[in-house]
């Protein structure tokens, strides 16, 4: 349950924040705890995803070289009508890469589980990397693979804008392709984060996604909404904008709608 992954990532950032205080600089330590949930109507009904994600970023040198750990959860609820039972997927993995005043870029690694199930373990790596133009633009690129009994490929392009500190705006693009002719997906997701008060580190967020999936017809819609909680990485004033250019990364990994292909 979602419930077990804030938990989790709450004792986890609390732990490292006290062992952070007693180590000499410039070893610096943020997090984030996030929870979500999504409506996602298809052609053959509406379904439902909560999901929770905990992340645990160390930098052992600012700028220099990241450790990130990530934990997520993620229940999926389908119609009483649908064939498919409903599901939990939990997913954990961790990123190295590098950060300055220009951006950020390194590899990613986890493995994604249903625990229901004794064949659905998928292991994901990839590169990613961020660059950060002016103070209120950040281009973004990833691309790897999901390897389990078939392999996935995927490549991912976003832009986030800062039109004030506290409010980011989303835009991004992704394409996978499962090998040896099997389906694709192609999907745009627009969303957008405020956080109302810099010294309250909790920000709320709302976004859309569209998904064209190759083994349907028709399209996915996807409404979704949630709320974040910031540890550290606070930066030169504890905006928005500081918290993700400073905390812990979230361009990383598999893109969520990958999910669609059977992954």
């Amino acid at each position: 349950m979602p419930v077990r992954v804030l938990a989790t990532g709450a004792f986890c950032v609390a732990a490292v924040c006290q062992v952070s205080s007693a180590a000499a600089a410039p070893l610096v330590l943020s997090g984030s705890l996030s929870g979500s949930y999504a409506d996602l109507s298809t052609p053959g009904g509406d379904s439902s995803i909560w999901g929770g994600v905990g992340r645990a970023n160390l930098a052992i040198l600012d700028p220099g070289p990241n450790v990130q750990v990530n934990v997520a959860d993620a229940e999926f609820n389908f119609p009483k009508s649908s064939l498919v039972s409903n599901a939990n997927l939990w997913g954990y993995g961790g990123d190295v890469y590098w950060r300055d005043y220009a951006g950020a870029f390194g590899a990613s690694v986890a493995t994604l589980r249903f625990p229901d199930s004794h064949t659905s373990q998928s292991l994901s790596y990839g590169l990613f990397g961020e660059a950060y133009f002016f103070r209120s633009i950040t281009l973004r690129l990833k691309g790897g693979a999901v390897t389990n009994n078939a392999s996935a490929y995927y490549g991912d392009a976003g832009i986030a804008v800062y039109p004030v500190r506290n409010i980011a705006l989303d835009a991004d693009v992704d394409y996978a392709k499962v090998q040896h002719g099997g389906p694709e997906l192609r999907d745009v997701k627009v969303s957008a984060e405020y956080l109302p008060v810099p010294k309250i580190p909790v920000s709320v967020n709302v976004g859309y996604t569209y998904e064209k999936l190759s083994q349907i017809s028709g399209h996915v819609n996807v409404f979704s909404a949630g709320i974040t909680v910031y540890f550290g990485g606070e930066g030169v004033d504890g905006s928005l904008r500081d918290r993700q250019r400073n905390g812990p990364i979230t361009w990383d990994g598999t893109p969520a709608s990958l999910i669609g292909l059977g992954l």
